[in-house]
């Protein structure tokens, strides 16, 4: 028997059982890149609803105060009104 065949023969094995190796640990990382992209997805869904439930007070707070300047324009017009009148 020669030797090159069967050299080639056992390089061939060995690079199979390397391939399946890496193969199996790339499923397992791939696994564990999934269980943790998950955590990730649930912490930030998690902060999404803290950070929207302390906006909410927030946007109303805003809402608020943006009726408290409207009604100030509305009593600045209706003093300068009476001024107005008061003067004439």
């Amino acid at each position: 028997m020669e030797l090159v065949p069967t050299v080639f023969a056992v390089v061939l094995v060995i690079l199979a059982i390397v391939l399946s190796v890496v193969g199996v640990q790339m499923v397992l990382v791939l696994a564990e890149l999934k269980r943790t992209l998950q955590k990730v997805n649930n912490a930030v869904e998690t902060a999404e609803t803290k950070i929207s439930g302390l906006m909410q007070p927030l946007q109303q707070l805003g809402g608020a105060v943006s009726g408290v300047k409207t009604g100030l324009k509305v009593f600045e017009a209706f003093v300068g009104w009476i001024n107005k009148n008061k003067n004439e």
